[in-house]
């Protein structure tokens, strides 16, 4: 399991205030923790991408990872939807201490 950095609980905090109805589900679902580390780990992965490799602007790079993955509009402004089942998607060495 993957150690919840500030982003972990920056991303659980924003999630519980803007999407609760999604937040039960995945607690009745028993993957918060999961749901929430790997919304870490992929907003994690992005921002290397952005900054280390295709070299744009850290902050520009943190908005738009934030904006990817973390973030996610309130419960309201879009129709309620669990988090996504797991992706495949490979992920990179965990980069620690990321933070905004």
């Amino acid at each position: 399991m993957v150690r919840r950095t500030q982003l972990g609980e920056m991303i659980l905090k924003h999630w519980q205030e803007n999407r609760p109805e999604m937040v039960k589900d995945l607690e009745r679902e028993n993957r918060l923790n999961e749901a929430v580390s790997e919304a870490q780990e992929l907003t994690g992965d992005l921002l290397y991408e952005l900054v280390s490799v295709q070299k744009l602007d850290y902050q520009a790079a943190w908005e738009m990872a934030m904006r990817e993955w973390a973030l996610l509009p309130n419960e309201t402004r879009r129709p309620q939807s669990s988090w996504p089942k797991k992706s495949g998607r490979k992920h990179r060495r965990s980069r620690r201490g990321i933070s905004g």
